[in-house]
């Protein structure tokens, strides 16, 4: 356990980077591991003083990203209540397990079912404190489980993923189609594909084709006017200019001009 000077010390940081895990958590596709990475580069940049410098051990090293990655979960389940859209390949599953129970996420979900809007709202809050107490409880073993040996660990793992894919519809089929599935990830990992997107494409795609059609019908297949939508409309416009600046901030006319040499008079 620390100490409470250590928990006074640090409860700034965590403040600042739970925001910042709930912000990116939120993003569609983000996830926890870019809230990590962004809240460890903020606790480097704004720490003056470590309990030693960071890479060696420093106890604000380890809160800042730990902090954004559990608050990274919380905000991937603000666009699937609101919009019904997957904050990440976890939230892409749970809403998989509430389709098939008949339940529709999104916007209407908190119209036709307040009581599993408001039960999620206190699991999460409630998971968060069992977090502490199991994990307290649970170090040790937890240690040791990571270090099993991959030839006990992979086979439990397949046989899961067999034994849930065949439960869904009693097909065989479909473990075929998973066991194919899984050998093309394993071929797009090995070759530096990133599975988080993947997953998601593959639940978004449907989504997107049916909001494109919608999206045309609304206005007579134009395809002019849907464009004009998108710059006239508020909500359009600032989800435009999110999009804009996403794709300028990974274009490579940025680092061009970063690298371009100043201009002398």
């Amino acid at each position: 356990m620390p100490s409470l000077a250590m928990v006074l010390k640090c409860l700034p940081l965590s403040l600042r980077t739970a925001v910042i895990g709930v912000l990116v958590g939120a993003l569609p596709g983000v996830g926890g591991d870019i809230a990590a990475l962004m809240a460890y580069d903020h606790a480097k940049r704004t720490v003056k003083n470590p309990s030693r410098p960071f890479g060696q051990g420093a106890y604000e090293g380890l809160v800042a990203p730990e902090t954004a990655n559990s608050a990274a979960v919380g905000g991937a389940y603000v666009p699937m209540l609101t919009l019904g859209i997957p904050g990440d390949a976890v939230i892409a599953v749970i809403i998989g397990a509430l389709v098939i129970h008949g339940l529709n996420p999104g916007p209407m979900l908190m119209v036709e079912s307040p009581h599993i809007f408001w039960f999620t709202v206190g699991n999460l809050a409630l998971a968060n404190l069992f977090l502490l107490v199991f994990g307290l409880m649970g170090i040790r073993l937890f240690a040791k489980l990571v270090e099993l040996p991959k030839a006990i660990l992979i086979p439990l793992i397949l046989v899961l993923c067999v034994v849930g894919t065949y439960s869904i519809n009693s097909s065989m089929t479909e473990v075929y189609w998973m066991l194919g599935f899984g050998l093309l990830g394993y071929f797009l990992k090995a070759f530096g594909f990133q599975m988080g997107p993947v997953i998601l494409g593959v639940i978004l795609g449907p989504m997107m084709d049916n909001a494109w059609r919608q999206a045309m019908a609304s206005v007579g297949n134009s395809l002019v006017e849907l464009l004009g939508e998108l710059v006239t409309n508020p909500v359009s416009l600032i989800l435009t200019l999110g999009i804009a600046l996403v794709l300028l901030g990974k274009s490579p006319a940025r680092g061009w001009l970063k690298r371009r040499p100043p201009l002398t008079h």
